[in-house]
């Protein structure tokens, strides 16, 4: 095994090429060594999420800066550090289900099912062998390794005043979650204070998981509905950007990624430019998640004992 191969890969015969490690420019933006580890880590992952999903047969697309490299770059964009995958709500909800027992040490399957604290409207596979950490994730206990993304795909209604009372429905839920997991009843005057106390405890009365199963729920409300517009509502809440046909993913289509291969929905090009318009032209832009602290090949839990995790952040401009 080559010395350039990250220690903590899942699968120590995954098939990497000699040179994959090596760094270079890409459309003027240099790729590092260890960002190219960080893409190995990542694409280690995306390996055990194709073997699972074939298993259960389940359907995965990339999506968002994945799908947008994947047509565009045959692989990464230069300048993205993560994996975007989402499924349509029932094969996600099979994969939330099944994901904790395929998903092995030293890979972790997180939803707020499995690791307390985490709200998200989504999942993730973690490595925990690895680190990643950014602003909102100082302090948190939940696992902080390298992921990738995985969201849901719900159908939303087409009347608009139904899917505006739906969607406020479940910004108020959402709300609820992140209030009682990261205590943001400390934040406001003392009226904020005080009803944000009371809904904490709401929460710890009826119980997160119940409170989350709930929120899941509405946001999957509309799957048996023959809607014409689909979205990661529970993400996105709405944003126009993030709304599409149906119809863009009734079919799978297999292409290039770095060295390997990935899904992508057969209306990609519908899917693409409702995000981005004319997609095919790059623009540098950073990635959602902000600046993260990455280490290819130290644990995280090691990595908070050893590090200043602000200091660290304060570093490289993240805080």
């Amino acid at each position: 095994m080559s010395a350039s191969i990250p220690s903590s890969l899942n699968n120590k015969e995954f098939p990497i090429p000699e040179d994959f490690f090596r760094e270079e420019e890409r459309c003027g933006y240099l790729v590092t060594e260890k960002m190219k580890k960080v893409w190995a880590v990542e694409l280690d992952m995306l390996h055990e999420l194709d073997r699972v999903c074939e298993k259960y047969d389940l359907t995965y697309f990339a999506d968002s800066g994945t799908l947008l490299g994947a047509i565009r770059h045959k692989g990464y964009i230069p300048w993205d550090d993560d994996i975007d995958i989402v499924l349509l709500r029932d094969d996600y909800d099979k994969l939330v289900e099944i994901g904790p027992k395929e998903f092995r040490d030293p890979l972790f399957f997180q939803s707020a099912y499995t690791d307390d604290h985490y709200v998200r409207g989504l999942s993730r596979i973690r490595n925990s062998q690895t680190t990643a950490i950014g602003k909102k994730d100082i302090g948190r206990s939940f696992n902080r390794g390298i992921f990738i993304d995985i969201f849901p795909v719900d159908r939303i209604p087409d009347n608009l005043f139904v899917r505006k009372m739906w969607i406020r429905r479940i910004k108020f839920i959402r709300q609820l979650l992140r209030n009682w997991a990261y205590d943001e009843g400390k934040k406001g005057n003392a009226f904020e204070k005080s009803y944000r106390a009371v809904l904490r405890g709401l929460v710890s009365v009826i119980g997160y998981k119940n409170v989350y199963r709930h929120f899941q729920n509405v946001c999957a409300k509309y799957r048996n509905k023959e809607t014409k517009k689909v979205t990661y509502v529970g993400y996105s809440l709405g944003k126009a950007k993030h709304i599409w046909e149906r119809a863009d993913f009734d079919g799978v289509e297999r292409v290039p990624f770095e060295f390997t291969e990935i899904n992508i929905p057969a209306g990609y090009d519908e899917r693409l430019k409702v995000e981005y318009g004319d997609y095919m032209t790059p623009v540098k832009a950073s990635s959602t998640h902000g600046e993260l602290i990455l280490e290819p090949e130290i644990p995280f839990d090691e990595y908070v004992k050893t590090h200043d995790v602000r200091e660290e952040l304060h570093k490289i401009g993240a805080i």
